[in-house]
């Protein structure tokens, strides 16, 4: 956590005094997020409130994860009872740019970290051992915290809602996993077991799961359409679109992140009754959990689970003028507002 916390900092100190900085390479393209007009807020439902659930949008994609059909719930942490809801909240924001110390979603900042030109992004054409060809792809990626519910002030004071200020937890140039897949499978050893042909075989149930709902949460290791949730670097075996290689690396960062042990999961009964606006620990990350809407170069205005497939998605974002991309990403919440006065009344 305070490696994390170290490289939030530095990030921050180096985009203040590096922020006209001018570097060689490829140009930063970027665009900080509208809040008003760029984030899918649809994606927030369905809502379910003591167990009652409040259809305002057509976008329907839940799961049930078994904590909110209660009109009433309680708290571990002080012996409260409350009550539940569940919904989609927009947390964080993820950008994928082809250049290291570019960072989209900050309106296209370039800093100039110390990095050689193999830490450059880049999309290119292999040959496979049976004789074919197919494109691989290494991009960068950074990772923004913004709750941007409690940044709005539209709703103050709820305990079930992020009241973190923003901050740039990890960037992906200052790890040196980001580009060792060997390196990167000592933080998840399990993985080994499913590599090459269980992956393969996993990603088409999971995506025909994910088109119509989620994804499936016993095959962890798969991003369905999207591709191999392991090795958790920015490489990338088989890349078809561009929004294919941005999706499976948000998925990456997520997995790594619980693997790490610094993200937590808010979906559950568990995370319910723990009362907290962040969760409990879950180092195997349930992909379930998490929905991605594009808010760069332009917003797509689409809620989309980890593992469906992105054929609306890539409607017109695959422009070679288009070289960077980023995304709000909406968590799943499961939580128990607790009702005042009763703390002190149970023994």
């Amino acid at each position: 956590m305070q490696l994390i916390k170290l490289s939030s900092i530095l990030v921050l100190c180096i985009v203040l005094n590096n922020s006209k900085a001018q570097v060689s390479g490829p140009a930063c393209q970027g665009k900080f997020p509208d809040l008003i007009t760029d984030i899918c807020y649809d994606c927030m439902f369905p809502i379910v409130i003591a167990g009652l659930p409040i259809g305002l949008s057509a976008n329907l994609d839940d799961y049930d994860t078994g904590a909110s059909k209660s009109p009433i719930c309680s708290c571990s942490s002080n012996l409260s009872i409350g009550i539940p809801s569940s919904f989609w909240e927009p947390m964080y924001m993820v950008d994928t740019t082809n250049v290291a110390g570019c960072m989209p979603l900050l309106g296209g900042v370039q800093i100039n970290p110390p990095t050689n030109s193999a830490e450059n992004g880049s999309t290119v054409v292999t040959n496979t051992q049976i004789g074919g060809h197919v494109k691989a792809a290494f991009l960068q990626l950074n990772e923004y915290i913004n709750p941007v519910m409690t940044t709005l002030g539209i709703i103050s004071d709820n305990p079930c809602l992020d009241s973190r200020g923003f901050d740039t937890p990890y960037v992906s140039w200052a790890d040196p996993t980001w580009n060792d897949d060997t390196l990167a499978m000592i933080l998840t050893p399990y993985a080994y077991p499913f590599a090459g042909i269980p992956s393969i075989a996993a990603e088409a149930p999971d995506a025909i799961a994910a088109t119509t709902g989620f994804g499936l949460e016993q095959l962890f290791w798969t991003a369905g359409a999207w591709g191999s949730m392991y090795p958790v670097t920015g490489n990338v075996s088989t890349a078809n679109t561009p929004e294919q290689i941005s999706h499976l690396l948000i998925a990456r960062i997520f997995a790594k992140l619980h693997a790490a042990g610094v993200q937590q999961t808010s979906a559950g009964k568990i995370a319910q009754a723990s009362c907290g606006s962040l969760g409990v620990p879950e180092f195997l990350m349930d992909k379930r959990q998490y929905k991605t809407n594009r808010t760069f170069p332009f917003p797509d205005n689409l809620c989309t689970p980890i593992s469906r497939p992105l054929v609306l998605q890539e409607v017109g974002a695959a422009a070679p003028i288009y070289k960077d991309y980023g995304y709000f990403i909406f968590k799943k919440k499961d939580c128990c507002s607790a009702v005042a006065g009763l703390t002190s009344g149970i023994q």
